[in-house]
């Protein structure tokens, strides 16, 4: 999957959400490993891989 595409939303598992002074922010995790972070404003990805991590941000209003 393009980097720049959100995760297939059957293969996402959320693994924690909690309320802020923003609104609702969810962790989800994919099946391939990648985390996807979601807040009101923002979708935001963090793929797997060896080497640290990197946050890129796929959809901002």
């Amino acid at each position: 999957m393009h980097s720049r595409h959100l995760h297939d939303p059957l293969a996402l598992t959320v693994a924690s959400s909690h309320r802020t002074s923003e609104g609702l922010v969810s962790y989800l995790r994919c099946a391939c490993g990648a985390w996807e972070v979601r807040t009101p404003g923002t979708v935001a990805m963090v793929r797997p891989g060896p080497a640290r991590p990197s946050t890129e941000t796929v959809l901002s209003s």
